[in-house]
This record gives structure tokens, C-alpha cells and sequence, in this order.
């Protein structure tokens, strides 16, 4: 069976056609912003979220989850460290780190802007969360000046899950003055599989 790819970009679905075109492979993609939230989608993802995926039948959704087994499963690809290899701990760390002390507050940020109807909204959480990113961003920054990468000596799925973080980070102002995860961004953005957006 072929893998089907649920997505809709600029979502958490460009890791997943990032991590792919990296590898090479091909797949079925089924996208557009009607399935979120669509019953079909429903069916991969219990929320109805995107990205998820279908492999070989199986549902697989949250796209770190998604970009980390399909690096694994095409491992002589060289696109992820071995399982028990301290690179692989550093990915471990560095996707952990990405998802809770970046990206959560970024998407807190969002919701509280533009996604929630404006009866949701906490405007007084956006600051919360600038004061925290300003805490996690220079974490990275300073690991940056001593690493071309995140795990090991050469571009990994690590770079790609981080990345989008470190993207929207930057697109939304958060990068200010780290001018080595600034640079990262950039060597990123260059590569010529990447879909993220550079504005």
C-alpha cells in the first residue's frame, strides 16, 4: 500500500514533505484546508489535525512522530542517528526542547492572535509567552555557535522537526539579535528540499 500523507501547507505537514523529500520517497498526498477538522481525517488523527499519515495502512499522526519514523525506517538514507548513539539522544533532546519550550508558546501566541474566536482569547498570555521564548531561543542560539547542527556534525530530521520552529520563531520576531540561530535559519531555508517560508 502506498503511504498517504494528509497535509495542507505552511502546516506542521512541511517537516513531513521535508523529511520525505530528503529521503526521496514518494507517497499519495491527500491535502487541503477542508480536512481539518473532516471526518476522513478523523480517521488517521483522533483530533482531526494535520499532518497524519497512513503507512502500509497504519494511522500515524503528530508530525515529529511521523518525520522520526520515517527517517528510522529508511535509516541507510543517513538521515537520523542510530537508536543508542549519543546523537540520537541529542535528538531526542533537541526535538523535546523544540516542541515544549518553543513551539508550544509560539502556538499559544497564535491562538490567542488570530485562531480562537475573540471571546477565547487571553491577550495577557502573548507576553507570558515572548518572556518565555526569550528564555528557550537562546539555548539554541548559544548550542549554535559551537554546532553547524543540532545532532552530530551534518544535517539530520532533527534540523528538519527544530527548523520549522526556528522558522516560525524568526518569522514572527522572537529571533531578534541571535544572529547564530539567525544563521542556522538561513542554512536551513537553503537547502534546496526545504518548503518552509523565508517572510
Amino acid at each position: 500500500m502506498p503511504l498517504v500523507v494528509y497535509e495542507f501547507s505552511p502546516t506542521r505537514s512541511d517537516r513531513v514533505r521535508w523529511t520525505l523529500a530528503e529521503l526521496c520517497q514518494s507517497y499519495e498526498s491527500v491535502k487541503g484546508r477542508e480536512l481539518i477538522g473532516s471526518d476522513r481525517l478523523r480517521k488517521v488523527h483522533p483530533l482531526s489535525k494535520l499532518p497524519a499519515i497512513e503507512d502500509d495502512g497504519r494511522p500515524l499522526f503528530e508530525s515529529a512522530a511521523i518525520c522520526t519514523w520515517l527517517a528510522d525506517k529508511h535509516a541507510d538514507k543517513g538521515l537520523i542517528a542510530e537508536t543508542g548513539s549519543w546523537e540520537r539522544a541529542l535528538h531526542e533532546q533537541w526535538v523535546a526542547f523544540a516542541l515544549t519550550e518553543v513551539e508550544a508558546h509560539l502556538w499559544s501566541t497564535a491562538r490567542n492572535n488570530f485562531l480562537y474566536p475573540e471571546e477565547m482569547r487571553i491577550p495577557a498570555i502573548i507576553e507570558q509567552n515572548n518572556a518565555e521564548l526569550k528564555r528557550a531561543l537562546p539555548v539554541l542560539d548559544d548550542y549554535l555557535g559551537e554546532h553547524e547542527y543540532l545532532a552530530g556534525d551534518k544535517f539530520s530530521v532533527t534540523d528538519i522537526i527544530v527548523g520549522f520552529a526556528v522558522n516560525w520563531a524568526r518569522r514572527s520576531g522572537a529571533c531578534a539579535g541571535l544572529d547564530r540561530l539567525i544563521a542556522y535559519n538561513m542554512r536551513l531555508l537553503d537547502r534546496p528540499h526545504c518548503p518552509l517560508m523565508r517572510e
